[in-house]
């Protein structure tokens, strides 16, 4: 079945965001294998898409979507790192929703 989407034409998914917080790793490699073979079984119809081309950023913005860039992402990811180190581990994941926010500020 064909990827495109009616209303959101080019939206692909795979992993929790499409069955939500369900399933192992293995669950997801296999729906972003199926992703994959979507997009390129779409790409010819993607190509010949025309429309106006819009900052991610500013239409989640628009739409009062809270997000975190990919600058503030870098910056939870060195917090990650570090609470890790100090506990011996390559990472500590922060689980608390206003503690990930806090680097990322």
């Amino acid at each position: 079945k064909s990827g495109i989407n009616a209303e959101y034409g080019g939206l692909y998914t795979s992993g929790w965001a499409r069955r939500g917080s369900d399933g192992v790793m293995a669950t997801t490699l296999t729906d972003s294998a199926a992703t994959a073979h979507s997009i390129l079984e779409d790409l010819p119809g993607l190509l010949e898409r025309q429309g106006e081309e819009r900052d991610v950023g500013e239409v989640l913005r628009e739409r009062e979507v809270k997000f975190v860039s990919f600058e503030q992402w870098q910056s939870i990811d060195r917090m990650e790192k570090e609470r890790g180190r100090e506990r011996g581990k390559p990472r500590e994941k922060m689980t608390c929703y206003n503690d990930v926010l806090k680097p990322a500020k």
